[in-house]
């Protein structure tokens, strides 16, 4: 009886991808680093399984399709259990691990099929699994196993190739099979091209056994357009362009007919396609095959490499054609750094420990004994020890230390933000925002703005909001000069007239001078930045509104407010009293307006210990030194607003 088809084989290949689905969802990628969001493959590839909109060139249509169904899928299943939108991260990362564990279950499969007539089946089993495992801890395959890039997909590609060809081998006058080795090989043109290097040795081998294909036209027109129907997949890629022509990027072209071309053959696509000569460069600098032996190890790498030589004559030939075409790749193209599109590496590798294991375990007629096969056994586990406790560290995406790029944004969103707003930030903080809005689904009313942007809606009328941080720029590149106005100790409010009041104060809070008048003072908990809840240190965001009766601040007038424990200033881990001192309103951005006004001006005291009460101190300044004008204690229980 086959291998594959023993009871404990398959026993043994449902537990593979259980316990790897457990292992992998466990590290799962849950956060993303400030340096992800402005670039690359992991960052493109969630956008567009969010959005889908093509990936980076040539597009990933079909990738990127299936990647939008799951995530979706996913997303509207976990909606039903939560009432904030649940973490993309995740989601979007276990589309990767969908594809690694289809690998794994490949490589266990093709193991089977080649480990035949052994004295041991339970052995030869048991150490298909433990390789199988320890191609599955491998880093490179781990990392992309769980974030969302597409390398896992090129090495279940690859192997899928692999068993096809092995089915068909076994039956050549299958021609189904045939036609879907045609089309397997043929989706490298729809998805990750470095795919393809399996074909031209594939292709040959397919002509040694079946030398009749040559003569049947049928069959040569038949497996040709199986191979090119993945390109009909690049309707999709044209029409989601031409539906949303924001997506198209950097360039100027006169018709989405344009776009398309010139996407599909951009610079990027270009380098993908082309042929750069740079020979040898760092090829044994973190390069391949120098990757592939650590990770491997020297001993595994040799015993697969030798074993190849003994594989069935045709997938040897197959194996090895495509492991030097590798070979001259990385060391003749961008230098010698391609070991992300070459992943497939490892498995085929891997493939020639099926003839050493069936050598040492021996067959039917000559059995080695219990203790070679349990000294083989033990050795595998060993190196899949070694390998699990190398590659956890840096493989577990789950809860990084780095992952703090949307922290800062996520509590600029935790705020009353007005409805449809739109929102200007500076460069890291609009990336995060973006992502949030159009990602994870938090507040995706509103809309990030460029400066110019900016400038088209204040010419309209219309105000928008800046963070603290953004806005002295934006009002510093600005045609006009809208007038600032505090909305929470984060945003801005930028109108593009002078504010205006009928406000006629009969009872203020209180009367700093002719001149300012206090009208409100309220207090409320920092946000925390839900539903991401960073572990952001505790504090307050205070609202003062002042009333100026002239529509100007007077110079010299300076404001201090201090949070108050017991009567004492709170005190920071320095020793140093926690206050806020301002020259004026607003972050010193207020300009002083020619009819009566009420200025918003907004503040955030860290409380590491809780405060009871805020103090106001008003001063101005005088040749003698400071002279305050007012001192002012609000007990907090009177001000705070409910969070």
């Amino acid at each position: 009886m086959p291998l594959t088809h023993t009871r404990v084989f398959r026993l043994g290949g449902g537990l593979l991808i259980a316990a790897f689905a457990l292992l992998y969802l466990a590290t799962l990628d849950t956060g993303l680093q400030p340096h992800e969001l402005h670039g690359g493959d992991l960052i493109t590839h969630q956008y567009a399984q969010v959005q889908a909109r093509p990936s980076n060139a040539p597009g990933y249509p079909l990738y990127t399709a299936g990647g939008w169904f799951w995530f979706h899928t996913l997303r509207g299943l976990t909606s039903l259990l939560a009432p904030t939108p649940p973490n993309p991260i995740p989601l979007l990362s276990s589309y990767s691990t969908l594809w690694a564990l289809l690998a794994l279950g490949l490589l266990y499969v093709i193991f089977g099929r080649l480990l035949v007539d052994v004295a041991h089946p339970g052995i030869a089993a048991l150490l298909a699994w433990l390789t199988v495992a320890f191609f599955g801890v491998t880093y490179f395959f781990w990392y992309y196993a769980t974030t969302t890039e597409q390398y896992s997909s090129a090495v279940a590609q690859t192997l899928a190739i692999i068993y096809t060809y092995l089915r068909w081998d076994e039956q050549p006058a299958a021609r189904g099979r045939l036609y879907a080795l045609a089309f397997l090989c043929g989706l490298s043109l729809a998805h990750m091209l470095t795919v393809a290097f399996i074909v031209p040795p594939l292709v040959l081998m397919v002509i040694l056994r079946d030398p009749s294909l040559l003569r049947s036209l049928r069959a040569i027109v038949a497996a040709v357009a199986a191979a090119l129907a993945p390109l009909l997949a690049y309707v999709y890629v044209y029409m989601r362009g031409a539906l949303n022509p924001q997506w198209w990027g950097q360039g100027d072209w006169a018709s989405p007919q344009a776009w398309f071309w010139a996407f599909i053959s951009t610079a990027q696509g270009r380098e993908e396609l082309g042929w750069a000569f740079e020979p040898g460069r760092t090829f044994f600098g973190n390069g391949f095959p120098e990757l592939i032996a650590q990770e491997l190890s020297i001993p595994i790498l040799l015993l697969g490499l030798l074993g190849l030589r003994w594989l069935p004559r045709r997938l040897s030939l197959t194996v090895i054609g495509t492991l030097l075409i590798y070979l001259a790749f990385c060391w003749a193209y961008r230098f010698g750094n391609w070991f992300q599109v070459i992943l497939p590496a490892y498995p085929l590798i891997l493939l020639g420990l099926a003839p050493v294991y069936r050598t040492l375990l021996g067959l039917p007629t000559h059995r080695p004994s219990h203790w070679r096969a349990a000294g083989i056994v033990s050795l595998v586990i060993i190196a899949l020890l070694w390998r699990i406790t190398a590659s956890l560290p840096a493989a577990d995406s789950r809860h990084r230390v780095g992952d703090t790029a949307l922290d800062h944004a996520a509590r600029l969103l935790d705020q009353p933000l007005p409805p449809n707003t739109a929102l200007f930030a500076t460069v890291d903080d609009a990336l995060a925002l973006t992502y949030l809005t159009q990602i994870w689904g938090i507040r995706p009313d509103v809309t990030l703005v460029s400066q110019p942007q900016a400038d088209d809606l204040l010419a309209a009328g219309r105000p928008l909001l800046a963070t603290v941080d953004a806005a002295p720029l934006l009002l510093s590149e600005l045609r006009a000069q809208p007038w600032p106005n505090g909305l929470t100790a984060d945003w801005l409010l930028l109108a593009p007239t002078p504010p205006t009041t009928t406000f006629s104060p009969t009872e203020p809070r209180a009367v700093i001078t002719p001149d300012i008048l206090l009208v409100a003072l309220t207090a409320a908990p920092t946000p925390t930045g839900a539903p991401l809840n960073p572990a952001l240190p505790p504090g307050l965001d205070v609202t003062i509104t002042w009333y100026l009766p002239n529509g100007a601040w007077p110079d010299q007038h300076a404001i201090s407010l201090r949070p108050l424990a017991g009567g004492a200033p709170l005190t920071a881990a320095d020793g140093a009293a926690i206050q806020s001192d301002r020259s004026r309103p607003v972050h010193t951005l207020w300009r002083d307006a020619d009819r009566p006004a009420l200025v918003t001006d907004t503040y955030r005291l860290p409380t590491p210990s809780p405060a009871d009460a805020l103090l106001l101190i008003l001063y101005t300044t005088t040749p003698a030194g400071f002279v305050n004008l007012a001192e002012l204690t609000f007990p907090l229980a009177a001000v705070t607003n409910a969070p």
